[in-house]
């Protein structure tokens, strides 16, 4: 005989049997609504009791998704739209960019013509009154050293434009003092300058007739090499002679050998100049006179073959070549000639040696 079951009993296995549902599938079915489980020793559903763990891990993972929906969304805000304020700022930043370029730019025009500057100061200011020019550690003395712009960045406009108006300022200063300083030499100088024989004695058209150079030539004469201690430019009779700088007539002789009639002048700073072979004088003894003037005229006297004018340059009662003082008053491509025309001579016209 089997077992009977009671009604409920019998219901209840049924039921699972039919339904066949745990207490995890009855949380889904029920996810939206309060949760039951079935119990089994009861043969009842029974209400899901949700630990307090369980509801704080919910509630953190819902903050925390809802933190992170929200970062995006700012995110997104930040990126794609702009305050007024931010737009002015931005627009603001673009025109200072602007104005540090144009300030960039005119600092590098101004290094640049420092440059030329620097350039001529070595090679003609320094060269013309014989002092060194400036080393390259002199030129860049004070340059560099500490950063005074370590706290902004060195790739920051601002930063790099410091840093080249403190070098432009630091070269501007040195050149500044470079030009005291051949201020000062030139001011020393001035009365040498005055005084050095620079103007040919004849004119242009004439200069370049040079029959006889400065050196060791062969006497008309005598036939034989001797120190010519002049030069001689070949002339008409009557062709004017200039004083090649200021001073005053030491001598104003006329003799029927030598140097015929001659003038001696006087600069000052060892400088002294002869005009040989002369045809008339312009001036007298201890009479002043300046650059340029005309003392007298080319002629054929004393020991000469020809009209010309025998010219000497003493300094410091030596023999100097005339040649090498004529640079300052022609033309490169003049002087050139002149001295071409006077290496290319062999032969004086004179005796006076």
């Amino acid at each position: 005989m089997q077992p009977q079951h009671p009604p409920c009993m019998i219901y209840c296995l049924l039921y699972v049997k039919l339904v066949d549902l745990n207490a995890v599938q009855v949380q889904s079915l029920f996810m939206r609504e309060t949760k039951y489980y079935y119990n089994s020793n009861t043969c009842s559903y029974e209400r899901v009791q949700t630990s307090i763990a369980s509801y704080l891990l919910r509630l953190g993972m819902v903050m925390l998704f809802s933190v992170l929906i929200a970062a995006g969304i700012v995110k997104h805000y930040i990126h794609c739209r702009t305050s007024p304020r931010e737009a002015e700022l931005l627009e603001t930043n673009e025109k200072l960019k602007a104005y540090y370029h144009v300030v960039q730019k005119k600092v590098e025009k101004s290094t640049a013509l420092l440059a030329a500057l620097q350039e001529r100061d070595d090679t003609l200011y320094r060269v013309l009154l014989n002092a060194p020019p400036l080393s390259s550690a002199e030129r860049n003395a004070g340059i560099g050293g500490v950063d005074k712009y370590a706290h902004l960045s060195k790739e920051t406009l601002i930063a790099q434009t410091l840093s080249k108006i403190d070098q432009l300022t630091s070269r501007l200063m040195i050149q500044k003092k470079s030009f005291e300083h051949v201020n000062y030499i030139a001011k020393k100088t001035a009365s040498r300058w005055r005084s050095m024989p620079s103007l040919p004695p004849v004119s242009k058209k004439d200069l370049k007739r040079i029959s006889a150079p400065f050196g060791m030539r062969r006497h008309p004469i005598y036939g034989v090499t001797k120190m010519h201690k002049g030069v001689d430019f070949a002339a008409k009779v009557g062709t004017p002679i200039y004083a090649a700088a200021d001073g005053h007539v030491k001598t104003v002789k006329s003799e029927k050998k030598g140097y015929g009639k001659y003038v001696v002048v006087e600069h000052g700073n060892g400088f002294q100049t002869l005009y040989g072979h002369m045809n008339s004088f312009l001036v007298k003894e201890k009479q002043r006179v300046t650059r340029g003037q005309q003392i007298g005229t080319v002629g054929n006297t004393g020991d000469s073959t020809a009209p010309h004018l025998h010219y000497t340059v003493y300094y410091n009662s030596n023999p100097v070549n005339p040649v090498d003082y004529f640079v300052g008053e022609l033309t490169p491509a003049e002087y050139e000639a002149v001295r071409k025309q006077a290496a290319n001579q062999n032969q004086a016209l004179c005796s006076n040696f």
